[in-house]
């Protein structure tokens, strides 16, 4: 459990270092294919304790998770944000992003001394459907992307919260 902790902390730090890059790079990541609507269905609808989490589901949520932040956290201009919506940098499906946001609250009550997976997950939905509403716009600007930003917060605090969902899959079984 730990060394997973360990490298999910260095992801967050690397990309919370490498956030203020340019916005074209040809070598950033791709978003993690969507879970399955079964997988997110199956998950959204049991228990947060261990033994009861379809952790197959968690897990295919969670994958939308590691990109999905690491995407979210960098739209911080509104070219970042142009560069996001044209898939220039990733492959960000807001809605996917959502519906696996939904299905991690199978973790709520699974939390471990890395802090309770609730509130993380629904700063991340919160994200999820703000970027969402940024995304459709037809020109962004600045101001727009502030906005946005207020639903994120620090770049350090942002990310950090995937450590407590880290910890609730461990907790629930599914690490």
């Amino acid at each position: 459990m730990r060394s997973r902790i360990v490298a999910l902390a260095l992801v967050a730090l690397a990309a919370a270092a490498c956030s203020g890059g340019s916005s074209s790079s040809p070598s950033a990541p791709t978003a993690a294919p969507a879970a399955s609507a079964a997988a997110v269905a199956t998950a959204a609808g049991t228990g947060g304790t261990a033994g009861k989490v379809d952790c197959a589901a968690v897990k295919a949520a969670a994958a939308q998770l590691v990109i999905g932040v690491q995407l979210l956290a960098q739209m911080r201009t509104p070219d970042t944000v142009a560069s996001i919506k044209s898939k220039t940098i990733g492959n960000f499906d807001p809605d996917a992003f959502i519906s696996a946001m939904q299905a991690l609250h199978a973790l709520d009550g699974s939390s471990s001394p890395l802090g309770d997976p609730k509130p993380a997950i629904d700063v991340y939905l919160k994200a999820g459907q703000a970027a969402k509403a940024l995304l459709a716009k037809d020109s962004v600007t600045q101001a727009d992307v502030d906005a946005y930003l207020a639903n994120v917060g620090s770049l350090t605090d942002f990310l950090g919260k995937q450590m407590a969902i880290s910890g609730a899959m461990e907790a629930a079984g599914c690490g």
